[in-house]
């Protein structure tokens, strides 16, 4: 058995009864929504047609939100219902990043996330879901997809799925949906709703045939926390490179690098690292969890493995620190600093809701290209200066430079790279990052300037 949800836009009257019936049933707080009803509208009065899709979970068959989780809070039952224990969540909102259906919402009250579980405990005593119990024109029903009678015919009867394209195989299917309510960018993005107002409109040209007259609010969840994150730990992985400098040739054999003592920059590291980590505990709606990373870990997450990265970055660091200065800590310094520094980028694409984010093929350069001109700003607080110095600024430039001009591969990657350079922050990232040739210190601001524009452009492409 391989439970998935048919919704009949056909017989659908758009009542709402779905989503009060969810509310009710699964006490679902204010402003958050399990089941949603997304209403457009055609055409310019009188002649307007309105038409309505109900969403939701798409309990699919590879879900991303299962494969990001760092503490196995989701998972995916053998009867294929996606399911989630709040138990084990440490509201981190990476399943939010990976959802490709805006189908996972935070509940403020209490700090873990939450989503459509196919009212899995009415199932289990033989009872339908609520949605489907409470539907006056029975148009959402409950179906196996195991039974190749049932594929079959929904095949014949054209069902589709939203968004196929991100390989998610969705378990809700819909007939006879009019297409702009399953796809977010096909919608006007000057938003014109009937029955609220919603601060957040649409980042979308303005200019397209059908508009948005009924949806709902989706907060966005990372933010300056992510930025400051993705900078601090550049700083971390610069310091312990140029610390492995200090002990590798032919850097050693300069004067300049002869005359650094590894023991400052271990400690630099370390602090930077630390901060790292207070911003990435910070950022989680359940702080006191944390160390669920540890205890209950999804070792398949790059949230897991990026807290292993750290452990072992902050081992090194320490032992610099210690002044246990040898080659061979040198050696391992390199790598260690490195995947510190770009470890983000393969979290980012294990975020298969946000396109820009996952199929940005430059990132780990980006990042990696960044702890490099980190190096190079803090050697320069160091009084080192010179060439490599200037090579390594120009590089990180070159690399910006390259991200501007790739606007990537999806609509929805094009349309987040199209947010991401219009962002006043990119601007003044670049400009930053160009001052910083002549002040190297200034790198940092520009990293936050461009990571801030970065993460925030990601999360503005509408998923639902």
């Amino acid at each position: 058995m391989q439970y998935g949800f048919v919704l009949d836009q056909e017989a659908c009257i758009g009542c709402h009864a779905c989503t009060v019936g969810c509310k009710a049933e699964n006490d679902v707080p204010l402003g958050s929504f399990r089941t949603w009803v997304k209403w457009i509208e055609h055409g310019s009065f009188p002649d307007t047609r309105r038409s309505a899709a109900v969403l939701r979970c798409n309990h699919c068959a590879d879900a991303p939100c299962v494969a990001i989780c760092p503490t196995g809070a989701l998972r995916k039952r053998p009867d294929g219902i996606v399911d989630l224990d709040a138990e084990r969540c440490i509201g981190c909102a990476s399943c939010l990043q990976a959802c490709p259906y805006d189908a996972i919402y935070i509940d403020d009250a209490e700090g873990t996330a939450a989503k459509c579980h196919f009212c899995a405990h009415r199932i289990e005593v033989g009872l339908a879901p609520a949605c489907v119990s409470v539907c006056p024109e029975q148009a959402i029903k409950v179906v196996d997809f195991d039974d190749p009678a049932t594929v079959a015919l929904l095949d014949e009867r054209g069902a589709v799925a939203r968004k196929p394209e991100r390989g998610t195989l969705p378990r809700t299917l819909y007939l006879g949906a009019d297409p702009a309510t399953l796809d977010p960018l096909a919608v006007d993005g000057t938003r014109t709703l009937s029955h609220a107002s919603v601060p957040d409109p649409l980042p979308a040209p303005g200019n397209a045939e059908a508009r948005s007259v009924y949806d709902v609010p989706r907060p966005r969840r990372w933010g300056g926390k992510i930025a400051a994150y993705l900078v601090t730990k550049a700083g971390a992985a610069g310091a312990l490179l140029l610390a492995a400098s200090s002990a590798l040739p032919p850097l050693s054999a300069r004067p300049e690098f002869a005359s650094l003592d590894p023991r400052w920059l271990g400690l630099l590291s370390l602090v930077l690292l630390a901060a790292t980590g207070v911003l990435l505990i910070a950022d989680l709606h359940k702080p006191a969890r944390f160390f669920y990373l540890l205890t209950m870990p999804n070792t398949g997450s790059w949230l897991v493995r990026g807290a292993w990265v750290l452990a072992l970055h902050g081992a090194i660091a320490l032992a610099w620190t210690l002044g246990l200065s040898h080659p061979v800590l040198a050696a391992l310094s390199v790598p260690s600093a490195l995947m510190t520094a770009i470890y983000t980028a393969f979290l980012f694409r294990q975020a298969r809701g946000r396109e820009m984010w996952c199929e940005d093929r430059l990132l780990p350069w980006t990042l990696g290209l960044q702890a490099v001109a980190a190096m190079a700003a803090i050697a320069w607080c160091f009084g080192i200066d010179g060439g490599w110095v200037l090579a390594a600024l120009i590089a990180y430039l070159a690399v910006v430079g390259l991200d501007a001009l790739l606007p990537g591969t999806t609509r929805a990657a094009r349309r987040g790279h199209e947010l991401m350079i219009r962002h006043p922050a990119f601007a003044a990232g670049v400009a930053l990052a160009l001052g910083a040739l002549f002040l190297a210190p200034l790198v940092f601001v520009a990293f936050l300037c461009l990571d801030w524009a970065y993460v925030h452009a990601g999360q503005e492409v509408p998923l639902s």
